[in-house]
Order: structure tokens, then C-alpha cells, then sequence
């Protein structure tokens, strides 16, 4: 096999440039409003009035971790918005016409919403934080019109991604050990990565498909489940598998948390190849 065939460098190149000049307008206005939306859902989520001297409810750590998870929905639609050009039969005939290979028209699409794409989204939430605050902070108040004084600033923390690290903060702070953590991000990648490859196989609405189809396939994990719980599990009675989920394996993790795992870590290795072979097969 050629392998010139299969990458070229400055194919790759001219084909990254060719996608930003005809696209460039549409990803500044795009990163416009995701810093505009990302302001307004950390602004609504701070406090505009608080307790005087009451530091129980401030904003902290994991009111910043789920305000950073209502903004990944933004990212994930970005990410699902990928391959734009297939969206029409003229516009997919033009784009299949490029001259270059279909392994590099994969990578040029990951390299702008999946890799810019998260990148500008860290920068983007970064700023957002630290302005929400600032502005909430010029306009806090006390609910009795008390002033706040220096201790002002403690009602809201300042943002840091280390804060995403914690676990649990009460009644001890705990954070996510590493294999956790990287079942996390895997989990998260690989929920982007089947919005990015699956939606190739649609023609209309392609994002909301995707976004049904994914429910779809959790459903049918679900009632998978039920079938193998009704199996090894007589006693079991309609959807309760309860007796399954509460099996512990020898290596100390229950069943359903060693299948949320292997789900985070490997189904991303399935969907990315599921994809190209999609979009190969468009070529041919």
C-alpha cells in the first residue's frame, strides 16, 4: 500500500486551510456565543445575595464542576456539528471530491472540533469563571442590606481546574484517583466521539438522530441487563436487577461499575474506526 495514499502531510495541510477559509467566520461567531452562553450559565449559577458571615453555601468546587458540565453539552454539540459539509447531496458530492484521502479528512474534522475545539472551550470557561465572579462580586448583597465587608470575596471561590479533582467535599475533601479520573475523561471522549463518527450515517437532523440513537443504545444496554439478570438471577421480577448490579467481582468493584469502566475506556476504540469505514465507504 502507498502510504502517500493514505497521508500526505501537505495534503493534510492544504486541506485544514481550505476547511478555515471557508469556515472561519462561522467558528469565530461560533466561539462568540459559547462566550457569551458560558457567561450567562456561570453568572445565573453564582449567588446575587448572600448571609452575612454565613460561608456554609458559597460558591465553591462542585458548583463550578456542575456549571463546567452544563457547558460540555455546548461542546459536545460542537463536536457533533462536525462534517457539516454532508449535509446536502451537492455539498457531500464536493466534499468527497477533495483530494484527499479519507483517513485525512477524519483527522482534519477531529483536529477543529475535537482537539481546537476543547482547547478554546478550557480558555473560553477559564475567562468565563473569572469575569462571572468579578461581576457578581461588584454586585453582591447581603439579604438585609448588611455590608459584606473584605470577607466579600470568600462567598465565591476563585475558579481552577485542580477543583474539577475533588470528589467529595464533605465531611473530608476526596479526589478522584487516577483511574477514575481517566474513566472520566475516557467516558466523556467517548460520548463526543459518537456524536462526531455516528452522525456520518444520517442525512437530515443528523444531530438530534445521533442524540436519539444514543439513548437507543442505553436503553438496549439496559434491557440486555434485565435478560442476563432474569438468567443468572431467577428470582428476578420485571426491570429490578438490583441482585445484579450488587455482585462484587474478586477485583473489588461491583459488576455495573466494572462495565461503566470498560465502556469509558473502550468504546471509543470501536466508534472512531466505525466512522471512517462510514465515510470510506461514501468515497467508494
Amino acid at each position: 500500500m502507498n502510504s502517500n495514499m493514505f497521508f500526505s502531510f501537505n495534503r493534510f495541510y492544504l486541506l485544514l486551510r481550505n476547511d478555515m477559509l471557508l469556515n472561519h467566520k462561522k467558528y469565530l461567531l461560533t466561539i462568540a456565543g459559547a462566550f457569551i452562553l458560558g457567561f450567562i450559565v456561570l453568572y445565573t449559577s453564582m449567588p446575587g445575595y448572600v448571609h452575612k458571615g454565613d460561608f456554609r453555601f458559597v460558591f465553591d468546587a462542585q458548583r463550578y464542576t456542575t456549571a463546567f458540565g452544563m457547558c460540555l453539552l455546548g461542546l459536545l454539540a460542537f463536536v457533533g456539528s462536525a462534517f457539516s459539509e454532508l449535509s446536502t447531496k451537492i455539498k457531500t458530492s464536493n466534499y468527497l471530491m477533495l483530494p484527499a484521502s479519507t483517513f485525512e479528512k477524519i483527522l482534519s474534522q477531529f483536529v477543529i472540533y475535537v482537539l481546537a475545539g476543547s482547547a478554546i472551550f478550557v480558555i473560553v470557561f477559564w475567562v468565563d469563571a473569572h469575569l462571572a465572579r468579578y461581576a457578581i462580586l461588584s454586585n453582591l448583597k447581603s439579604v438585609y442590606n448588611e455590608d459584606l465587608g473584605p470577607d466579600k470575596s470568600k462567598y465565591i471561590e476563585v475558579f481552577k481546574y485542580s477543583m474539577l479533582l475533588i470528589k467529595n467535599k464533605y465531611p473530608a475533601i476526596s479526589y478522584w484517583n487516577w483511574f477514575e479520573g481517566l474513566a472520566i475523561i475516557f467516558g466523556m471522549f467517548s460520548v463526543g466521539m459518537y456524536f462526531f463518527s455516528v452522525k456520518i450515517f444520517f442525512k437530515k437532523l443528523r444531530l438530534i438522530k445521533s442524540a436519539i440513537s444514543l439513548i437507543a443504545v442505553v436503553y438496549l444496554g439496559a434491557v440486555v441487563m434485565t435478560l442476563l439478570s432474569h438468567i443468572f438471577y431467577p428470582e428476578t421480577k420485571g426491570f429490578d436487577i438490583s441482585n445484579a448490579l450488587d455482585y462484587k467481582l474478586p477485583n473489588g468493584l461491583f459488576n455495573f461499575e466494572m462495565w461503566l469502566y470498560l465502556s469509558a475506556y473502550c468504546v471509543s476504540l470501536f466508534i472512531i474506526p466505525f466512522g471512517y469505514f462510514k465515510l470510506k465507504e461514501k468515497q467508494l
